[in-house]
């Protein structure tokens, strides 16, 4: 016979679950039925709580996103960016004003 335990953080939140031979008796370890669904469960000190996990963050553009959405760009987009920049020099010398 197996004793099941969900092995809680800090926190209250599952990092594992543990199917053994023995009871084990620390306070992260926490005795479930064998059927028990943890998905989105947070022990509370006393008993289980659902919660609603955050949505994950946008991920950040790998390096080749940022080279494809370069190359993606069109001439007259690419030609506008050299003159902006030809003119920023000229500013910045004070060519122009």
């Amino acid at each position: 016979m197996y004793h099941h335990y969900a092995q809680i953080d800090k926190n209250g939140y599952i990092v594992g679950i543990s199917h053994l031979s023995g009871e084990m008796y620390k306070p992260n370890m926490i005795q479930i039925d064998e059927d028990f669904d943890p998905t989105n469960k947070k022990w509370n000190g006393a008993s289980w709580e659902s919660y609603t996990p955050p949505e994950p963050p946008e991920p950040e553009p790998t390096q080749l996103d940022r080279m494809e959405a370069q190359m993606n760009k069109t001439q007259d987009e690419i030609r506008q960016e050299g003159a902006d920049s030809v003119m920023e020099e000229l500013v910045k010398r004070g060519l122009i004003v």
